[in-house]
């Protein structure tokens, strides 16, 4: 109780000193920054957002489709379309293991174990880090001196594309320290360099998103394209990382205002990162909603997301 209550007191006094150096960034623009969102090419422009946010996340899915064919757990399409962006929804919730005991239940209707559940998400979330701190290298000119650390990631992500098997084991030491039982059986590096490159295509895409909001809003658009990308790549992970708010909220648009400055000014790069807050949850409850109308159309099992039951899966893990 008391550590519950600990990480609500800590969530709320980040949000609130986010919230409140957001509004300082905004304060006495509003009127400015309104009149671009309802600009002669507003509508079209953040129309093309939300259509690149949600051909992204079509990009993830796929992506972790791929890892955990790779773990030798195939699943047809509608059924983990179904898993992940329902699963996607458990970020919303704080704490670290909501999106974990989704992938799970979901999967056990599936059929998949649980341990196999979790070792692809932990296969999912290597991959999601090492191609953002790729992706991030894009707006090493716009972070300064302080972003040239991410070029240390290269040579891993070289390393794990030229032996798939290191991100294999590199998910596997997660998993001991998330006292998980390591994954085992199959492994296929084909499927593994699929997932890597489905994955940065995902966030070449999705970044797209952020770059839209910010032409609309003034920043160049050359200059505003690889940062932008760069940018969403490592402000997403950051938030991620940020486990006592729901999906990092006051930490993406702190990194995103940081970066978007350097094309922007304060006012435009404070309201790009809320702009870009509002398109992501959008399209993922979209995207949500749409795999639930189709899946229960065709008549995919259903089964409670939280469900708390004593369901054994099929491989004996539990």
């Amino acid at each position: 109780m008391i550590r519950r209550l600990a990480r609500a007191a800590v969530a709320a006094v980040f949000l609130a000193a986010a919230a409140v150096g957001m509004g300082s960034v905004l304060w006495g623009h509003g009127g400015d920054v309104l009149a671009m969102f309802t600009g002669p090419r507003a509508a079209a422009l953040l129309a093309a957002a939300l259509l690149m946010k949600m051909t992204g996340q079509l990009a993830g899915w796929a992506s972790w489709q791929a890892g955990l064919t790779g773990l030798g757990s195939p699943l047809p399409a509608r059924q983990s379309a179904r898993i992940y962006f329902l699963a996607l929804l458990g970020k919303y919730i704080p704490g670290p293991v909501w999106g974990v005991l989704a992938y799970v239940r979901l999967g056990g209707a599936a059929g998949i174990a649980a341990g196999r559940m979790v070792s692809a998400y932990l296969l999912n979330t290597v991959v999601v880090l090492l191609t953002a701190a790729v992706m991030g290298l894009l707006c090493v000119q716009g972070l300064g001196v302080g972003g040239l650390w991410l070029a240390a990631v290269v040579p891993l992500a070289l390393a794990v594309l030229w032996r798939p098997r290191l991100l294999f084991r590199l998910t596997a030491r997660a998993a001991r320290l998330l006292r998980r039982e390591p994954p085992a059986g199959e492994f296929s590096d084909r499927d593994v360099r699929r997932a890597i490159g489905l994955e940065t295509l995902c966030w070449a895409v999705s970044g797209l998103h952020l770059w839209l909001i910010a032409v609309l809003l003034g920043a160049p658009a050359g200059r505003a394209l690889p940062l932008c990308v760069g940018a969403f790549a490592l402000a997403t992970v950051a938030g991620a990382l940020t486990l006592v708010v729901p999906d990092g909220a006051g930490t993406r648009e702190l990194v995103l205002l940081g970066a978007l400055s350097t094309v922007l000014p304060w006012a435009e790069a404070g309201a790009a990162a809320l702009a870009s807050r509002v398109c992501c949850t959008l399209a993922e409850l979209l995207g949500a909603g749409g795999v639930v109308l189709l899946t229960n159309h065709r008549g995919v099992e259903k089964k409670p997301v939280f469900a708390l039951s004593r369901h054994r899966e099929r491989e004996g893990v539990t």
